[in-house]
């Protein structure tokens, strides 16, 4: 969208939340575990106006009520159709010109100061990607040195590990200092609290629409089965990862947290901040 839009709901020029946004969460309010959405300073339950979208894909549902429930993921696994279809409702819903609906819609909103967040999604797999070069190379020569920082499988696809999913957690939970073996010379270990904990910034890529067990999803049809995007903090125990990942990679150092935030962003939102990416070499 060209033109910013105008909420009836007040917030600062420079609020994060405004009606270009629309992003998803869990909550738990009043009435239950609830999908919801945030606007200004007010977290919206998505259950409680349900009846207000009325669009195609809504009418699909026979009255199911999506959004009461704990997490994201049935909402999620519907496609991009209904996603679209329910952030371009909320932006009619709550733009100024639709002021005359406020009272009834502000029955469901909670302060976001107050508002206790949930896991937005229930995550059954995680694969953690080494997707940045200079994230790769900084890495890799604080475990190899400089003349091998990359390895060479590193242009050439897409380099990962599955991690654990049920050590994700949401924004605010306490991290323990993980503890487990280091080494000082590189030929024996010894057992120690970790000394180097790490984090990374990172972007968590929440995958919606699923597919078949044996049917790969085509590399130009990804983009369809993406829900949205979340920020992430993967933890790592530097130290004890130096010893333990060779020859089969990350382990105790790199699952036992990762943090993510309880506001999922979609795709449409970022579509205005797309920029270039480097020249892909060698080519695929």
């Amino acid at each position: 969208m060209q033109a910013k839009l105008q909420s009836f709901i007040e917030y600062p020029e420079e609020h994060h939340f405004p009606l270009e946004n629309i992003p998803f969460g869990v909550f738990k309010g009043t009435n239950g575990t609830h999908c919801c959405t945030r606007i200004g300073d007010f977290v919206i339950d998505l259950a409680g106006i349900f009846e207000l979208f009325t669009g195609p894909h809504f009418a699909a549902l026979n009255g199911e009520n999506i959004f009461a429930m704990s997490n994201l993921n049935k909402f999620a696994s519907l496609g991009k159709e209904i996603r679209i279809e329910a952030r371009e409702t909320l932006q009619k819903l709550f733009s100024a010109e639709n002021g005359g609906m406020k009272d009834n819609l502000m029955a469901h909103a909670t302060a976001a100061s107050s508002a206790v967040m949930e896991m937005p999604v229930f995550i059954r797999d995680y694969t953690d990607f080494y997707s940045s070069k200079n994230h790769a190379y900084n890495i890799g020569v604080m475990f190899r040195g400089v003349d091998n920082a990359l390895q060479p499988n590193w242009t050439h696809l897409p380099v990962g590990y599955h991690g654990r999913a049920s050590s994700i957690v949401i924004d605010g939970t306490p991290i323990t200092r993980p503890k487990g073996q280091v080494t000082q010379d590189g030929k024996s270990g010894e057992w120690s609290e970790c000394k180097r904990l790490d984090f990374e910034l990172e972007m968590g890529t929440i995958i919606g629409k699923g597919n078949d067990l044996g049917t790969p999803i085509k590399v130009n049809d990804a983009r369809d089965h993406i829900f949205g995007y979340t920020m992430l903090n993967d933890w790592s125990a530097r130290d004890i990862q130096k010893w333990e990942y060779v020859p089969l990679g990350p382990f105790l150092a790199k699952n036992f947290a990762s943090t993510i935030s309880p506001w999922v962003i979609t795709p449409e939102a970022l579509a205005p901040f797309k920029c270039a990416l480097p020249a892909q070499d060698p080519q695929l």
